[in-house]
């Protein structure tokens, strides 16, 4: 938050960053003290938000993630991490997925975005603006988002919760996408970037967990 202030003082410094607790309907976040009592005064103040907790660092690093698919499914890696194509830079996996396929959650938590409404799909990044997708916040503070799904392919909502395992939607060619496939990445949230985050997968019959690889195929069995 920023602050103008015309005959005030700001407790602390001005431009900090406030963590929400969701819990609470209402947060005391700072305290404005009037300098001069005989004089006027006034301030205004602009925000940014984000949500997740921008200090957040630490997290369950060694959670076990299960593939997004239903079981006796077997889907190629189109593009793996820090990709070549799209993902430069970035730990995000394209799983080649006819569109229709069921979706399920790679771990429990909370829907906190949902949009289904596009149904546009190009290969240049302009087309990034048209993305369908699905944001599910997980107990440690990281994020998964499920994205290029079809349009009205959602079947949660913002606020809903979800289990491991449960279906929430049906994969597309929508947005930024050349062809049928399922954009997934985990995630912290910062206050304007994310930190994506390299995980592990069960696979085959959920014995054995990996980081899954670009061009390789992977099948689920639990």
């Amino acid at each position: 938050m920023h602050f103008e202030l015309n005959n005030l003082e700001i407790q602390g410094e001005n431009d900090q960053l406030y963590i929400i607790d969701p819990l609470q309907e209402r947060q005391l976040l700072t305290n404005l003290s009037v300098k001069n009592k005989r004089m006027a005064y006034k301030f205004n103040y602009t925000y940014r938000t984000n949500l997740g907790n921008h200090n957040l660092d630490e997290y369950d690093s060694e959670f076990i993630y299960d593939l997004p698919f239903s079981s006796a499914k077997t889907f190629k890696i189109n593009q793996g991490y820090n990709g070549n194509r799209s993902h430069q830079n970035q730990n995000a996996l394209d799983f080649n997925m006819p569109e229709g396929t069921e979706i399920k959650a790679v771990r429990e938590g909370i829907v906190v975005k949902v949009t289904d409404t596009n149904s546009i799909n190009c290969g240049e990044e302009d087309c990034k603006k048209y993305n369908n997708e699905i944001i599910i916040y997980h107990p440690d503070g990281t994020f998964a988002e499920y994205t290029h799904i079809k349009k009205d392919g959602s079947i949660v909502n913002i606020g809903s919760n979800v289990k491991k395992g449960d279906i929430i939607g049906y994969s597309g060619n929508v947005g930024w996408s050349t062809g049928p496939h399922l954009h997934l990445v985990i995630f912290l949230q910062k206050l304007e970037n994310r930190k994506t985050l390299k995980t592990k997968f069960k696979t085959g019959d959920g014995e054995c967990s990996e980081y899954l690889e670009e061009k390789c195929i992977y099948n689920r069995n639990y």
